[in-house]
């Protein structure tokens, strides 16, 4: 476990003058989820691929997810992105050399939107491999270092170090393993890469360190996957020589949470019982899913039922690694959920967006609704900074549960409580149910404390909900019908107002299941808000925009935001977000009558109804 702290919110003496009263174990609560991933769909092939990577619709992708709430989403797998790099010719010394401008306007861009990549080393290097096979280990070593050193200069070591650098995605795969590897290819392969990064890091003075993950795999038996079994038998043999350091694997269930946690132990508890060594070094499941296959259509990918899911695992895996020692070294996982749906799965497919290909406009384009498992993804990023193990709450002594993870702010800081609660997995009944919970806090004159309470729920925040009801589940919404979708696509703010007793009361009996609840408490003493960073407006079709802005650094107690404008410069200001709830940094404008062109600022509002400063104006005029 990454800097666990063992502490009891009895030893807390804040600043806020408050004295906490529950004897709890409470832990540092790493960030462990906050990676997703796609696969290009398509030929394997660089113009094809160059052609999906900068197509509007993966721009788009991309805009939404940069616009969830800081710390959301960090980092994005996407297979076959070094294929964008094109070998160009050898120089004198035989050494290859390389085109790296496609890769570098993407990467660029990724920057520029606040993301990580994930780089798998899966290309061919343009067939230079295949005509040199006597050097291959040689040209692998060679590329890994251009690749570090050119982004090292590029970005600089701060951004690079964030970086997370990975083998061959499931290489024993024969659609992936398209060099055909052989086992003693495949790990004189990795062994070059880690000696390539390692090149690639070395500096006169403080020479970074860039870690290899792998092998990515599925680990089936030793017959069926033998180049991951081999990598982890060789590494099992001399660790210090080991070229990975985070062991990666992909475990999916068939349609449960639980079952991605029950199958992960079991690969864990095998690899531990044979190869003993690896006991030491973090491990990540980076595919993480519920169920194999994006693009089958499942209809809980709907709706709330997968915002559940993908909550369900975060917890499950959040409880084993403070509670089980086969996952002590648990790192991170990942979803595979950054796909772009199509038609007739807008909803349904294993996405966080649904996509819909308006090819009945002038020009075609595309439109994306959040579902709620993108909401469930900035609920998971409000929480706070220490947490306890996740509480089972049995109901009216049925086999009925609630499942809670309570989190809170660390010593010597203004109060900041954070509570997610939601139904156990696949439950259909709750009754008429009234959960009371004492807050772990004494209320006291000197200061004020405010909540705000916050809920995703089938059927009311729920897009494809609307979308088959009222608009007849039609493959081109109109304006209107997608107004009504992005209204239900956020949390609904069910309570909001000060404390007046250190409790927490709620009715459970009328949510819709399934359901997910943001409970959270902030101190008056906590800092207000700071201005957003200027908006970034982007054009979706002919008076029609998509707004996002980077947060400020002081937005835990952020309740909603605000989104002005103004036609001209002359003209009032007016709020084009009035009776939206806005908790997250997005807003999409298609009013139905009026221009979109004029000046556009934003602010926040906290839980106290103080305002932020507004962002600096930013002027928009439709082309």
């Amino acid at each position: 476990m990454i800097g666990t702290l063992l502490l009891y919110l009895l030893a807390f003496k804040p600043l806020q003058n408050n004295s906490y009263t529950e004897e709890e174990s409470y832990y540092e609560l790493p960030r462990f989820w906050t990676s997703t991933g796609f696969c290009p769909m398509g030929e394997i092939r660089r113009e094809s691929l160059k052609a999906v990577f900068f197509s509007e619709e993966v721009q788009m992708n991309l805009l939404h997810i940069t616009a969830l709430p800081a710390g959301a989403i960090t980092h994005i797998r996407i297979h076959w992105l070094l294929k964008l790099v094109k070998f160009i010719q050898y120089s004198t010394a035989g050494v290859p050399m390389y085109d790296f401008a496609d890769l570098d306007a993407f990467i660029l861009n990724l920057d520029e939107l606040g993301l990580f990549p994930v780089v798998e080393f899966m290309t061919d290097l343009d067939g230079i491999l295949a005509s040199n096979p006597d050097i291959e280990g040689s040209l692998w070593q060679d590329f890994s270092y251009q690749v570090t050193k050119h982004y090292l200069n590029l970005l600089g070591a701060k951004k690079l170090l964030q970086w997370r650098f990975e083998t061959w995605n499931e290489p024993d795969v024969r659609n992936y393993n398209r060099l055909n590897f052989t086992v003693e290819g495949y790990l004189q392969y990795v062994m070059a890469l880690r000696n390539g990064l390692t090149a690639g890091g070395r500096r006169k003075v403080n020479s970074l360190h860039f870690k290899l993950r792998g092998p990515a795999g599925l680990f089936k038996s030793n017959g069926e996957h033998p180049l991951c079994w081999s990598l982890i038998q060789t590494c099992n043999l001399q660790m210090s020589h080991c070229p990975i350091e985070v062991l990666t694997y992909h475990r999916k269930g068939q349609g449960f949470a639980k079952e991605v946690i029950e199958s992960s132990s079991q690969l864990l508890k095998n690899v531990y019982e044979k190869y003993t060594n690896f006991r030491s070094i973090p491990v990540s499941n980076d595919e993480a899913d519920p169920i194999a296959g994006w693009s089958t259509p499942q209809s809980y990918h709907e709706d709330v039922r997968y915002a559940a899911k993908l909550v369900y695992i975060t917890f499950l895996h959040w409880h084993v690694k403070i509670s089980n020692d086969v996952f002590k070294n648990l790192e991170s996982i990942s979803h595979d959920n950054a796909f772009i749906s199509y038609h007739p799965y807008e909803f349904a497919q294993r996405t966080l967006l649904a996509h819909f290909r308006m090819n009945n406009s002038q020009p075609a384009h595309s439109q994306f609704i959040q579902k709620p498992v993108y909401a469930a993804l900035g609920m998971l990023s409000k929480l706070a900074t220490l947490a306890a193990d996740v509480e089972t709450i049995t109901l009216n002594n049925s086999n009925n549960e609630l499942w809670l993870l309570k989190t809170c702010s660390i010593e010597n800081t203004p109060l900041y409580l954070s509570w997610l609660l939601l139904p156990q997995e696949n439950t259909t009944t709750l009754g008429n149910f009234t959960l009371r919970r004492q807050l772990p806090f004494t209320l006291c004159a000197k200061e004020n404390f405010a909540y705000i309470i916050e809920i995703l729920e089938q059927g009311h925040t729920d897009p494809a909900h609307i979308w088959r009801a009222k608009a007849n589940a039609t493959p081109f919404p109109n304006k209107t019908q997608r107004a009504e979708m992005r209204y239900a696509q956020t949390p609904r703010l069910q309570a909001t107002g000060l404390l007046s007793r250190a409790e927490f009361e709620l009715n459970i009996g009328h949510f819709q299941l399934p359901w997910i609840l943001l409970f959270r408490v902030c101190s008056y003493l906590s800092p207000v808000l700071k201005a957003p960073r200027p908006p970034v407006i982007t054009k979706i079709a002919e008076g029609e925009i998509f707004i996002f802005w980077h947060e400020a650094d002081t937005v835990q107690c952020l309740k909603t935001y605000e989104v002005w404008l103004k036609v001209n410069a002359t003209a009032e200001w007016n709020i084009i977000s009035k009776d939206w709830h806005l908790p997250f940094p997005s807003f999409q404008f298609a009013p139905p009558h009026s221009s979109v062109n004029g000046f556009y600022r934003v602010r926040g509002i906290d839980f106290f109804n103080r305002r932020s400063k507004f962002s600096n104006i930013v002027e928009y005029i439709e082309i």
